[in-house]
């Protein structure tokens, strides 16, 4: 016979891979009619061109043009860039690390 914890504890399981289930149906539905996530670049752009040009991120223009490019396909190279380390005391080229080993760009606030 059993238990009465353990009969909670099942139908937690059930409960659980019942709703794993449901979202991961949901996840199908919507990829199958083609249902993506709003961009917010057309939101970022359209608030940044309604704020007078003092207001506006730095070098907006330059900014503006590099959001605007197509973002590379699984598998392309991602485009070259040069970034100044956190000291500051040289430059790394993302070409630099392209034959030689993995790159994983993290993007993000860490404070």
């Amino acid at each position: 016979m059993t238990s009465r914890p353990d009969m909670r504890n099942d139908m937690t399981i059930r409960l659980f891979y019942r709703i794993l289930l449901g979202v991961a149906l949901l996840i199908c539905i919507l990829s199958a009619l083609g249902c993506q996530p709003a961009d917010p670049m057309d939101s970022f752009v359209k608030q940044q061109e309604s704020l007078p040009p003092d207001q506006r991120v730095p070098d907006w223009e330059k900014t503006k043009t590099l959001m605007s490019r197509r973002a590379p396909a699984v598998g392309e190279a991602a485009p070259d860039f040069t970034l100044a380390t956190l000291e500051g005391s040289r430059t790394i080229r993302r070409s630099a690390f392209h034959e030689s080993r993995p790159l994983v760009l993290l993007f993000g606030s860490f404070t």
